[in-house]
């Protein structure tokens, strides 16, 4: 029986490296698909992807390019930037007030950036720290 496409010899060999679970969930899905080598089932894959994409003009991007999240205006990202910066704060103060076994005095300072963060995104003007009120 012959296999490919009548007068047209593949000559370019594509390799690939996979993990073991990789490995079994494209096995997986080869024997689902019904095909018998690895190698017609990512061709078929990767045909079938390339296709879908050029038929569908509300697709982005290329087949397998990296997804990232959309970008955002200056305000939401600046306000982003500063609720990592916030969140990695709280995470090495939680670290410290497990090493310590009480709680770190400037944990309630980083909670008040975290509620001037939210007060922000709102729009609303953020409290000073100084301001008892």
């Amino acid at each position: 029986m012959a296999r490919g496409t009548p007068g047209s010899k593949r000559a370019h060999t594509v390799s690939v490296r996979l993990n073991d679970a990789e490995r079994e969930r494209w096995d997986e899905a080869r024997v689902d698909s019904g095909r018998r080598e690895l190698g017609a089932w990512v061709r078929a894959v990767v045909e079938d992807v390339l296709a879908e994409r050029s038929d569908s003009p509300r697709t982005t991007g290329a087949p397998g390019a990296e997804r990232r999240p959309p970008v955002l205006d200056p305000v939401s990202q600046a306000t982003y930037d500063e609720l990592c910066r916030i969140g990695a704060n709280l995470n090495q103060l939680v670290r410290y007030s497990h090493q310590d076994g009480h709680l770190h005095p400037a944990i309630e300072a980083a909670l008040f950036e975290v509620g001037n963060a939210a007060l922000a995104l709102r729009g609303i003007e953020p409290m000073d720290l100084a301001d008892p009120e």
